[in-house]
């Protein structure tokens, strides 16, 4: 059986996208490959398996396109509105927490997206339900 070990995102500045991660999502370096033409650096904290690689390539000077294929990262919070309002003070700008409801009311989700330094887009959920 497989597992999913990894998802990885092009940065331009990895310092940059380093500082993001760990400020915002506790996201620290597990393990590091530098290259002489880019560096390999997985993030994760003790509520992950999986983890997120960011490549920086050395040569590169313009962003990275996202095309019309990439979504989103997700990541789940005890307290989204609380998360939403701590990323806000740390001078990020996240947008409006939203919620998502069965026809009956019932709460499906509770959410916001943000962007990191390269933008793509983050979408923070609080633990509920499949969201775990």
């Amino acid at each position: 059986m497989s597992k999913i070990i990894h998802s990885m995102i092009r940065v331009l500045d990895l310092d940059k996208s380093l500082k993001f991660y760990a400020k915002c999502f506790d996201l620290q370096p597990a393990h590091r490959l530098d290259f002489p033409g880019f560096s390999l650096v997985y993030l994760r904290n003790a509520e992950n398996d999986a983890e997120l690689e960011l490549t920086g390539n050395r040569d590169r000077s313009e962003p990275y396109t996202h095309g019309d294929g990439y979504g989103h990262v997700g990541v789940c919070v005890p307290d989204a509105a609380a998360d939403r309002d701590r990323l806000a003070g740390l001078g990020y700008s996240p947008l409006d927490t939203k919620e998502v409801k069965a026809d009956d009311g019932t709460l499906i989700g509770r959410y916001f997206f943000i962007r990191d330094p390269d933008g793509y887009k983050v979408e923070v959920l609080e633990r509920h339900g499949h969201y775990q």
